[in-house]
Order: structure tokens, then sequence, then C-alpha cells
């Protein structure tokens, strides 16, 4: 089931996210965070949604502000993580769906996405989805000392 986050997900989430952080260059942050911090990012954010199944978080998905300066006003970045082992079951698809709907509803028109690189699921995922690849920004990230690029892909709603 795809709902609304609500704040008792955020140890859940907290935990899926870490794994990103702590292990892949999926994530620029390098620090675990905690569940409070996910609930203020969950505040912040247009739409905050989770795929849920027997109680248990397996994927969450949200739309946050792509910039500050109201002329980014329809415009926000989408971001997808999902439970370790949870991949490949189509629950990417369906979360990413659902914030399609969400933010359009609330206004956004355009939706951008941020991937580092390589990651070759991340980037057919967002092309199935209909989104376009448009740059590549080299270098732009430094992680696990090795510098990373990212590439910006861009879908209208």
């Amino acid at each position: 089931m795809i709902r609304k986050a609500i704040a008792s997900d955020c140890e859940q989430i907290a935990d899926i996210y870490n794994n990103y952080v702590l292990n892949t260059t999926v994530t620029f942050e390098v620090d675990p965070v905690t569940a409070e911090e996910i609930a203020e990012r969950q505040e912040k954010a247009h739409c905050f949604l989770v795929y849920e199944q027997d109680e248990c978080v397996l994927g969450y998905a949200y739309a946050s502000s792509y910039h500050s300066r109201t002329a980014y006003r329809y415009t926000a970045e989408g971001s997808i993580y999902l439970k370790n082992g949870a991949e490949g079951r189509g629950m990417g698809t369906l979360l990413y769906e659902a914030l399609f709907s969400a933010a359009k509803e609330l206004g956004i028109r355009e939706m951008i996405g941020v991937i580092a690189l390589p990651n070759k699921s991340s980037e057919a995922l967002h092309q199935k989805l209909g989104y376009r690849k448009v740059g590549v920004m080299e270098r732009c990230g430094f992680k696990f000392d090795q510098a990373i690029d990212t590439s910006i892909w861009q879908r209208s709603l």
C-alpha cells in the first residue's frame, strides 16, 4: 500500500536511508540521519509517501523544493529509496507514479531527478518513467575517496 508518510514511519525511513548513506554513493550524505531529521524533512517536503506492506516500510519517495528562489516554485526534486533487498519488484515505479500524482495536485509542473553515477538501475527507472537526461555534472561529489559525477533528469507533469 502506498500512503502519506506519518511520524511513526520516521525510524524505518531513517534505517532505509542510512543503508545508502553508509554503503553507497547514491546519496552524498556521509553521516547517518536520525528519525528526528527525517521528521524535519517530512515537514519540509511538498509530499512524502511510503510503500508499506505488513506494517513494514519497504520504500519511500518524496518531492522537495528544487531551489529556494520563487521562480522555481513549480519545480520539485524527486527522491526515492527502497529497503535493501526490496529492489526489482516494481515498488519504485509505483512510488514514483504516486509521487507524480501527488505533486501534480500541488501544482508542481516539473520534476528533477539527480542521479549519482554510475547507477544503471536508477537511470533505467527514470527513463522508463518519462524523464529525459538533461545534463551531467562532473566530479561534483566526493565520497569514499572518489570523485562522483551526477546526471540531471527532468520530467514534465
